[in-house]
Formats: C-alpha cells, structure tokens, sequence
C-alpha cells in the first residue's frame, strides 16, 4: 500500500515514529495496523484524497502536544544533540512516559505532574503518545515507589493508562543524547516484551537485552535442560519468573498470580522435580528466569 500512496502523492514522507516537528502546510495520518505515521503536503490533496485517507488511517492534530520554543530546545538536547536548554552543567535523568492512546490532553498532564511534583519536574512532550519528565538532581531523589504512585493518581483521577522507563542521571556536559537515545531503546524493547510492567529501568530491561545478545548455542542449551523437560510449560514459567522478580517473596508472587501460597509451592516444587533446578536459589532462579524469557521470545516469534 505505500508504494501505491507514494505513486499518487509524491510528498509522502513514512516514519516508524509520531513527527515531532508537525509543519503546518502537512496532514499527518497514523496507520494504526502497522503503528507507523506519514506526512502528505496539503497541497496535493484534493477534497476526495483527504477523504480517502482520512477513512483509512487516523488523522493527528498538531494541537496535541506542546510545540513552544522551551519544548524545542529539550527535543533538540535529547533527540540531536543540540545545545543544552539549562544556563549550567548539571546532572539531569528523564523519565519516560508512554501512553496508550493517541487521545491525551496535554493540560489534564500538566496539572497532574504540577500536583504531585510541583516544580521538580518539567514536563516536555515529544510526541502524541510519549512525554518525558527532566529531574535535577537535587537533595531529594523521587523514588521507584513515588512514581508507582503516580500512575495510580493517573489512572485514578485522570484515567490516563501509561507506563514509565526510570533513566539513570548523567552530566548536561556529556553527550546527552546517547544516553537518552539508548534508554529509550531499553524502553520500547520492555514495552515489547513485557507487557504487563508498568514501571521499567535499566536493571528491568537488562536481561530483556542479554537474551537478544545471548548465543543460539546457549539458547538451545537452555531449551535442551529447561524448556523441553518441561514441555514449554508456561504457567511453569510464569511462576518461576515472578518468583525470581519478586526477590524470591513467596507471598507477593503468590498475590500477583492471584493463587494460594500452597499452589505457588507445589509448582515450584514440580519445576525442580522435572528439572532438576531449585528455583529458591540465586543461580538456579537465574536459569530459570532466562528460560522463561527465551521462552517468550519463542512464542513472540511464532506469532509474528
């Protein structure tokens, strides 16, 4: 379809990403089969093209996200390297934010980051679906479980559903960018993996990344001594990773799975029955965790 589209509409421009620039003489259609955009030059559309286009793919208004000169700047520091928006050298992390709808109102945002964070924070949209938060380091460092709640002060009083990558503070005077660039990399593999995080870091999209770098030969290894004992068990799986992400608490996993400490028990007991591996401790808990991510990544491919 888009080599006909590019035949009839020369300007067309395909992106895997939402435009953060949105030029005024552009429509941009979002193709929500295959979650890409593109951008047509109005000129070329006649009444009946905009209605065509308009019946296949969603339209984004650019009133969406905020496009004023201070946004530019942070888009330019994170996206292209360009100059840092702060007057001095200072250590700064970004928080991620992902929504799942196009549909957000960037004032219903501003007043809840405003609410919870007051002035810690600085909102700054990069496109109709993603925000970020800049933090400065400062005496006092939001934590993981701040910013658990809130999402639930999101999802509870503005019914916004959205999921956060935590970034690592570096220095304004290195190359920002990268790090940026690279976390939101980590981020969009934890978003495809692991659906139902809503919080994600560094340490949570590690073994996501390990396992994409991991040999075939040590996967095979892996099928070999867990997954087939086991017959690709994913129930089996389950357990063992939450048990392994939960710090080994059998009561929060248990809470998680929504059964019985008594079950959590009896499957863990069947998985070192059938393999041989004791799950309560760290290196057995460890191949047992890249077995259930190997395993995933299996049924990823044999869906797609």
């Amino acid at each position: 379809m888009s080599t006909n589209l590019a035949a009839l509409f020369p300007s067309i421009n395909l992106l895997t990403e939402c435009p953060v620039n949105i030029k005024e003489n552009v429509h941009i259609f979002h193709n929500e089969f295959n979650n890409t955009w593109m951008t047509v030059d109005r000129k070329e559309l006649t009444a009946r093209d905009y209605a065509l286009l308009t019946s296949l793919f969603k339209e984004i208004q650019p009133t969406l996200f905020s496009n004023d000169s201070i946004s530019e700047k942070w888009i330019q520091f994170l996206l292209k390297s360009g100059p840092s928006p702060l007057k001095e050298d200072c250590d700064i992390r970004i928080i991620q934010l992902h929504f799942k709808t196009d549909d957000i109102l960037k004032s219903d945002l501003n007043q809840a980051v405003q609410a919870y964070f007051n002035d810690a924070m600085q909102l700054i949209f990069i496109s109709t679906h993603e925000a970020v938060l800049i933090e400065q380091k400062a005496s006092y460092i939001h934590t993981f479980d701040d910013f658990s709640s809130f999402i639930v002060a999101l999802e509870s009083d503005f019914f916004l559903k959205v999921k956060i990558y935590i970034g690592k503070f570096h220095s304004t005077a290195t190359p920002f960018s990268s790090h940026f660039i690279k976390e939101k990399e980590w981020f969009n593999k934890g978003l495809e993996r692991n659906h139902a995080e809503q919080i994600y870091t560094m340490e949570k999209t590690f073994p996501i990344n390990l396992i994409e770098q991991m040999s075939d030969e040590m996967k095979q290894m892996i099928r070999k001594e867990v997954l087939e004992p086991i017959e690709f068990d994913m129930e089996l799986l389950q357990t063992v990773q939450l048990f392994f992400e939960n710090g080994f608490n059998a009561s929060v996993t248990a809470k998680e799975l929504h059964v019985h400490r008594n079950t959590l028990q009896y499957r863990l007991t069947k998985f070192q029955d059938i393999t041989g591996i004791s799950v309560r401790y760290f290196d057995g808990a460890l191949v047992s965790y890249c077995a259930s991510l190997i395993a995933s990544e299996d049924e990823d491919k044999a869906h797609n």
